[in-house]
């Protein structure tokens, strides 16, 4: 298939990509977003730039996979880099991941407390699934429901837990019991949190937040009635056995001070201009494949020459992605874009906007 080789020097914008979860949200994201009124639903997800789609019970290959919009003529994310891997991904970051992303990003909004669940290391996803990538994942808490002044999170084991107590409360279903066994960590708007690969976590009720992650969608779950549906061991381990799923849990543990330490990101101001301020929200060193960063305008911010693709969210207020040649392409607020990394000189404008900019990293 032969797509139009200038796609790859501009940035990419992607059509609605709606996903139900088991959880429920929904309706703060259309307005964020700026799409019609909906009630809350399991349409609660949208994947706002991915190569890797998403998994679900039911659904087509290819399921969740981008598209650009109509003017950058509607095309799969995935078979674009299919057709110019190098110049969309960068040649160091093709040969890191074959034909996929190494960042990818998504928003969901919540309603009550996401299931309790892991994802894999680089090592799990290649010794059980043959997949190259795991998924570390971080969250950026765009808004609280309700104008709530504080929100929350669950993860990392408490040091009381041992593979042991976690198998005989999930053997039991003792819902309270494994949410204790998981610390609460108190979120604002603006915090970002990052979850290892590996790490129990989940997300509590009356978040909209930003996920920025590795290329995986395996999620193992560990609870058997999710949003009034009963999950058997082949959904909830992904075909794995009771014994195999639960170790892939990190049974590390965590007291309330090293928690903190390794999950709330405290930012750090980069460059502070007139026009905007840039600050490091995830650092290279901490993410594990992948770094965030945040840029405030007031103004013009020219990206740097980077050697890789570049994930953007406007995750407060609408910017202008503009090019070297003076083409220029909206980015709404709630939605994302992808700049290739045959597309270099690129520039954010904006007055009173904020960009999350993801960035992925090579492991050693």
């Amino acid at each position: 298939m032969s797509f139009d080789h200038r796609l790859v020097t501009q940035p990419l914008l992607f059509q609605d990509n709606r996903v139900e979860r088991f959880y429920t949200g929904g309706k703060l994201l259309n307005e964020w977003r700026g799409m019609a009124p909906m009630e809350d639903s399991h349409a609660c997800e949208e994947l706002l730039v991915t190569s890797d789609g998403a998994i679900s019970a039911g659904k087509p290959e290819g399921y969740g996979v981008s598209k650009t919009i109509p003017e950058q003529g509607g095309v799969r994310l995935d078979e674009l880099i299919q057709a110019y891997p190098e110049e969309m991904l960068g040649a160091r970051f093709h040969s890191f991941n074959p034909g996929q992303l190494a960042v990818l990003v998504r928003a969901g909004d919540t309603t009550v407390r996401i299931v309790m669940q892991c994802h894999l290391t680089d090592e799990k996803a290649r010794h059980y699934f043959g997949m190259p990538r795991g998924k570390a994942e971080a969250w950026y808490i765009a808004r609280l429901r309700g104008g709530a002044e504080e929100g929350y999170v669950y993860a990392g084991f408490k040091p009381h837990v041992t593979p042991e107590l976690w198998r005989e409360l999930f053997e039991r279903q003792d819902i309270d019991a494994m949410v204790d066994c998981l610390h609460k960590l108190p979120v604002h708007e603006g915090d970002e949190i990052l979850i290892p690969a590996g790490m129990p976590h989940c997300m509590g009720p009356n978040c909209l937040f930003v996920e920025y992650h590795e290329c995986n969608d395996v999620t193992i779950r560990a609870e058997r009635v999710i949003g009034g549906q009963r999950i058997d061991d082949a959904e909830l381990f992904h075909g794995l056995s009771a014994d195999e799923g639960l170790g892939l849990f990190d049974y590390t543990t965590y007291d309330d001070d090293a928690i903190r330490e390794r999950c709330v990101m405290v930012p750090r101001t980069l460059e502070e201009t007139g026009e905007y301020r840039l600050r490091e929200l995830i650092g290279p060193d901490q993410a594990e494949g992948f770094e965030v960063q945040a840029v405030d305008l007031t103004g013009s911010y020219a990206l740097p020459a980077f050697d890789g693709h570049r994930v953007l969210v406007a995750v407060d207020g609408d910017a202008v992605l503009a090019t070297a040649d003076g083409r220029r392409f909206e980015l709404k607020q709630g939605h994302g874009a992808l700049v290739p990394a045959a597309c270099q000189g690129l520039a954010l404008e904006g007055e009173g906007s904020r960009v999350t900019i993801g960035l992925p990293v090579i492991k050693a």
